[in-house]
């Protein structure tokens, strides 16, 4: 038996090693990512467009227009995710669109990447969405300010309503992927 066996010295250095082990390896790192992180590289779902001339643009009958518009937003709902984040736990600056607000807090809401995303312009691409949802609600001050917003990202397939007001039917939304959020936070810099 080691003179060292029964030292308490010892037996407090080894349960620190342990203790900080554990929280080593119980805390998976926070990775800060940006929106363009969740999009694959060579993705477009525009090309149809882009690879007509001014003239050919418009001279496309108003049903052939509709039909690529059509197919382009297709695209853009079944956005192709970054399958390497799934699972990882990222740390991410956007802007809230509540899919509920009740007093002034939400549980449940969309992050996107611009102001007014999803209720003031055509949805972005499901791979620029993320749903996210809260243990305990979030008390939002004001929808114009971003945040952060720290969890674990999954990929999938995510379909929400969003109920805008003054609109009589809610719409779809869709995402490719979701938080459940650890951490929220004003945006700062």
């Amino acid at each position: 038996m080691s003179p060292h066996h029964n030292n308490p010295l010892t037996h407090c250095l080894l349960a620190t090693f342990v203790y900080l082990l554990c929280a080593t390896a119980s805390a998976a790192p926070v990775e800060e990512i940006t929106w363009d992180d969740l999009i694959p590289e060579g993705w477009n779902p525009t090309r149809v467009f882009e690879e007509m001339s001014d003239e050919e643009f418009n001279a496309l009958p108003d049903d052939r227009y509709e039909t690529m518009l059509a197919e382009v937003q297709a695209e853009l709902d079944a956005a192709p995710v970054i399958e390497e984040l799934n699972g990882k736990k990222i740390r991410i600056p956007g802007y809230i669109v509540p899919l509920e607000i009740s007093s002034f807090e939400v549980e449940e809401f969309l992050l996107v990447p611009y102001f007014g995303a999803c209720t003031h312009t055509p949805p972005p691409p499901a791979n620029q969405i993320i749903y996210s949802k809260l243990n305990q609600p979030y008390r939002v001050v004001d929808l114009y300010d971003p945040v952060w917003i720290t969890g674990q990202l999954v990929t999938g397939r995510f379909v929400n309503k969003l109920n805008e007001e003054g609109v009589s039917q809610a719409m779809d939304i869709f995402s490719s992927y979701s938080v459940m959020v650890e951490k929220i936070e004003i945006y700062r810099e």
